[in-house]
């Protein structure tokens, strides 16, 4: 968590009506700082020096730009943090996937309170998770199978297992990530190197 028990937050939008309205309404709760406003990847990866920031709001857009489906991947550095859509226009669902959450600028500063409380919980669990997260070797393997598209039956054959086994593995991966979908995996696998883009 940020200083004195406040949850810090990072806009990163190009429009400076939005960058600073969203401040504004998400100051109005005393449990959340704006410590960082900027305007695209580059100024926030130039500018944050060694800023720590819990909830990374950002246009999905920009992610598109850079990576597209890889909001994660461009924040390496905030492995615990929240990274959450801006939202103001159509964004597609494989998209969002790729968020931990959305903010709209048509919510009210109540709604955007709660849910910037919800991502504060999940920002609690998340760091407990991840730090708790000890993939078995044979679960790592499975989990590369899952990034790389293959059906139950298929990594059942290629791992000389039962598609019973194969579905055991697939529930304790998912209970000890916390991911359920089949993109999430895709997206912890290749952020914590167990399989590399080129591969997918």
């Amino acid at each position: 968590m940020g200083n004195l028990n406040k949850n810090t937050i990072a806009i990163i939008e190009p429009s400076p009506v939005i960058r600073l309205g969203m401040k504004k309404m998400i100051e109005e709760n005393a449990r959340f700082t704006v410590t960082g406003i900027y305007c695209d990847i580059q100024s926030f990866k130039e500018s944050k020096g060694d800023k720590s920031f819990d909830i990374i709001l950002i246009n999905p857009a920009i992610v598109n730009f850079h990576r597209p489906f890889a909001a994660r991947n461009l924040f390496s550095d905030y492995p615990h943090a929240i990274i959450a859509a801006i939202l103001y226009g159509y964004v597609d669902s494989e998209t969002l996937a790729g968020f931990d959450g959305v903010l709209s600028i048509y919510d009210n500063s109540t709604k955007m309170a709660k849910k910037l409380q919800y991502m504060a919980k999940t920002l609690v669990s998340n760091r407990d998770r991840t730090d708790n997260v000890d993939l078995s070797d044979r679960e790592k393997e499975i989990l590369v199978s899952i990034a790389k598209g293959m059906t139950n039956k298929e990594i059942a054959d290629k791992h000389f297992i039962s598609v019973h086994t194969v579905i055991s593995h697939r529930k304790n991966i998912s209970r000890k990530t916390g991911i359920k979908t089949v993109a999430g995996l895709t997206l912890y696998a290749t952020f914590n190197n167990l399989i590399s883009q080129e591969d997918l």
